[in-house]
């Protein structure tokens, strides 16, 4: 469009920066359909360090993460399907190693109240058919950090698997192409602490009185009580589990210790007490539940435990493999003890 003024000529022209912004306007593209997760990295609270009890059972769950999916614009059917990034500790356990012995990391779909967790098995998780969300929620991550088995100190979690979660259109729709996203895992303050005690007397030797035969004349007569302590320093958020071990017969699990090869009395054995009676002895193991493994009590209140030990009279010889009768002589034994931090 020409304008004519009184003094001579003006060129210039609307039209043409009209045309120029409905030709922008046209060729815009339309926003495409996505898949977001908040937060975009699980991020496990409590953040560390951790202090984790050194033998807490496996399973126990340290700190988890959580991140829930939104859809946006996207007006097809789904398929969802999950894969961890790292490495099982046991085929089809969903339990994944991290860079600190006895730690590791297990991944869930989330959807509402259901969880299902993700195992290499088959691949990994592959959800049924999910209604087109529009711009609704979809099925979300939980990451859970569990021991696996006795936690090792002087680690940090500097390496941790990470899960990749993609939705995939199916049935009638206008693209075909999966949305990929990865989830990083992060544990701040990443250093792992196993909570434990330490044994102020690591070796206790005990000497009993001498007694009278006379004190043990009949089967299950005790005599020469003596008692000693195990000095602890523990720190504090386990429990303390402890276990005496038979050093001559370590498959013993009976109350009655036996006597050492160089014992020459007959018919006698030890018996050790801790403030409920006699003590039956168990594995020199740590793990939770040993057999005969006893609850101290919790390591911020636990500076030690008094036992007690004593003659007992048995029908054996020092042994315990064939009838014996009461006759005096020495009386030497072992036993070893094993605490469990859980």
């Amino acid at each position: 469009m020409i304008v004519r003024r009184a003094k001579g000529w003006l060129e210039g022209s609307f039209a043409p920066s009209v045309t120029a912004l409905l030709l922008l306007l046209a060729g815009a593209p339309a926003m495409a359909q996505s898949v977001s997760f908040s937060p975009a990295t699980l991020s496990f609270s409590p953040a560390g360090p951790y202090s984790v009890p050194r033998d807490a059972a496996v399973g126990s769950q340290i700190a988890s993460a959580m991140a829930a999916a939104t859809a946006s614009k996207i007006t097809c059917a789904l398929i969802e399907t999950a894969s961890v990034n790292g490495t099982e500790i046991s085929a089809g356990s969903g339990i994944y190693q991290t860079s600190v012995s006895g730690i590791g990391v297990s991944f869930y779909v989330v959807n509402g109240a259901s969880q299902t967790l993700i195992t290499s098995t088959n691949g990994g998780y592959t959800s049924g058919t999910i209604s087109a969300p529009g711009n609704g929620s979809l099925p979300g991550i939980q990451a859970n950090m569990v021991v696996t088995g006795q936690v090792v100190s002087g680690y940090s979690l500097t390496s941790l698997p990470t899960v990749t979660v993609t939705f995939t259109p199916t049935g009638s729709c206008s693209w075909s192409t999966g949305i990929p996203t990865t989830l990083a895992t992060s544990a701040n303050n990443s250093a792992v602490v196993p909570i434990t005690c330490t044994v102020t007397t690591p070796g206790v030797s005990v000497n009993l009185p001498a007694v009278s035969l006379t004190a043990l004349s009949s089967v299950g007569s005790t005599a020469g009580g003596t008692p000693f302590p195990i000095g602890l320093s523990c720190a504090s958020g386990a429990n303390v589990y402890i276990t005496l071990t038979d050093a001559t017969t370590p498959t013993n699990t009976s109350s009655l210790l036996t006597l050492a090869s160089n014992s020459t009395a007959q018919g006698i054995k030890l018996q050790i007490l801790n403030s409920a009676g006699p003590v039956s002895f168990g594995p020199d193991s740590a793990v939770a539940g040993t057999t005969h493994q006893w609850f101290l009590g919790a390591s911020s209140s636990v500076n030690g435990v008094t036992l007690t030990v004593q003659y007992y009279r048995d029908d054996t010889n020092p042994a315990g493999t064939a009838p014996a009768t009461l006759s005096a002589g020495s009386v030497h034994a072992q036993a070893t003890f094993t605490m469990s931090y859980q």
